[in-house]
């Protein structure tokens, strides 16, 4: 049943169906659909910020759920990894306003949020990043800037925002 219920949890997170997030908790209450259980394993706010459904990210953030904005699974890997990696400039906002950390990097890849947006020049996100005081310097493993990730996927429009 435990393997079933985030199996329901993960896939209403990833499609952001609110409606059975909502029956989930009703069922099973906020702490089953959190998935906070195991530090190797994403949490619904990890699924719901890369879906970029935004209110499914709110709903998981709000005080019938309370998920943790902060979240590190794994490699040090955020929600707000999930949703800059994907492009998601409302989910960023949303995540940054309910508390994640602009410049949490992976480990032992050093990949901050900004890293992720700028790999695939998603620039909305990156705006969002920076003007919460996403930090343009920091490196990767690759010792790499964001603006240098950016450079080598070739998203030159990224480059220009992140160097101006």
């Amino acid at each position: 049943m435990v393997g079933e219920l985030a199996n329901s949890v993960k896939n209403a997170a990833i499609r952001g169906d609110v409606v059975a997030l909502r029956e989930l908790v009703a069922n099973h209450g906020a702490s089953a659909v959190r998935l906070d259980d195991d530090a190797d394993e994403m949490t619904a706010l990890h699924w719901a910020a890369a879906s970029g459904v935004i209110e499914a990210v709110n709903f998981l953030l709000s005080p019938a759920v309370q998920s943790d904005p902060r979240a590190a699974r794994g490699n040090n890997f955020t929600p707000l990894h999930s949703a800059a990696m994907q492009g998601h400039a409302k989910v960023c906002e949303a995540l940054l306003q309910a508390g994640a950390e602009v410049n949490v990097q992976t480990n032992p890849q050093g990949y901050a949020p900004l890293h992720s947006a700028a790999f695939a020049g998603h620039i909305e996100a990156v705006r969002v990043l920076l003007a919460h005081g996403a930090d343009r310097g920091l490196v990767n493993y690759r010792a790499e800037r964001p603006a240098d990730t950016a450079r080598r996927t070739g998203q030159e429009e990224t480059v220009r925002l992140l160097e101006a």
